[in-house]
């Protein structure tokens, strides 16, 4: 086989959580331009249509669902749905997230911290055990990728506050990754994480604007500058299809060089 066949994912479905928008929209464009049909979930239900419109214009079919990631109840009818509109499911990516608190530790709210947690760490938890579930149940090999963070491994050094709530979320997909790799690779899973450095989106657009946290961010960065928002498509589609037959439970870090530091 060409090594290029190895990245195609022709007749398989996709699901991404968070998938309207910034770098969730990027990488169901990533999967649809590899051949994948890909349903996305996500609170926005416009921009969801208009990402399902840009997937079909790739000859892909696509379907959007409104769901709060941290409502079980709201999760299983989208699952139900996309499998009953495009088919099984081959591939789960866990995007859906909320951004770090932006204030000192001390001065987080504890219903923030419950929010943080359930909605960046517990999310990923409560859409991969129903797809493992299904996948399993289908005898289909299942691949999921869940977003991490750079922030996984190090804390956001921006001071006066370091995002210690967001931090701790991302660490725990990190180690969950690696459970539910151990768990399910007798049933043909493999879960892998992509670890994100300083991208630009619309998350980091508010830190952005400040000319230090810039020059923090950037020096402390061996390519100097923050990631373009396409930059991870590479990434998601590697660990999505066959050409990573190989991996997993590992953490794919694609920063610019920010945590070899």
């Amino acid at each position: 086989m060409n090594v290029l066949d190895l990245f195609r994912l022709t007749g398989q479905v996709a699901i991404v959580t968070g998938g309207a928008q910034n770098l969730g929209r990027q990488h169901a464009l990533a999967l649809a331009e590899a051949g994948a049909d890909v349903a996305i979930c996500d609170l926005l239900p416009e921009a969801g249509k208009q990402t399902c419109r840009e997937i079909e214009a790739l000859g892909r079919h696509a379907f959007f669902g409104q769901v709060d990631v941290t409502q079980t109840d709201q999760i299983d009818a989208f699952l139900e749905a996309a499998i009953k509109q495009l088919g099984p499911i081959d591939i789960l990516v866990n995007n859906a997230a909320m951004p770090s608190e932006g204030c000192a530790l001390e001065t987080v709210d504890d219903n923030l911290w419950r929010k943080i947690i359930d909605t960046n760490l517990s999310s990923i938890f409560y859409f991969s055990k129903r797809v493992a579930r299904h996948m399993i149940a289908t005898k289909r090999p299942g691949r999921i990728i869940n977003i991490a963070s750079v922030n996984a491994v190090i804390i956001s050094n921006i001071l006066p506050r370091h995002n210690i709530a967001y931090c701790t979320a991302k660490a725990g997909v990190a180690h969950l990754t690696r459970g539910m790799a151990a768990e399910w690779a007798p049933y043909r899973i493999r879960v892998n994480a992509v670890a994100p450095g300083y991208i630009h989106t619309a998350q980091t657009a508010a830190s952005a604007k400040y000319p230090e946290i810039v020059e923090r961010i950037t020096s402390n960065t061996p390519m100097k500058r923050y990631g373009r928002i396409d930059e991870l498509k590479g990434a998601i589609v590697f660990l999505a299809s066959e050409a990573s037959s190989y991996a997993t439970g590992s953490m794919v870090t694609v920063d610019g060089g920010h945590t070899i530091w």
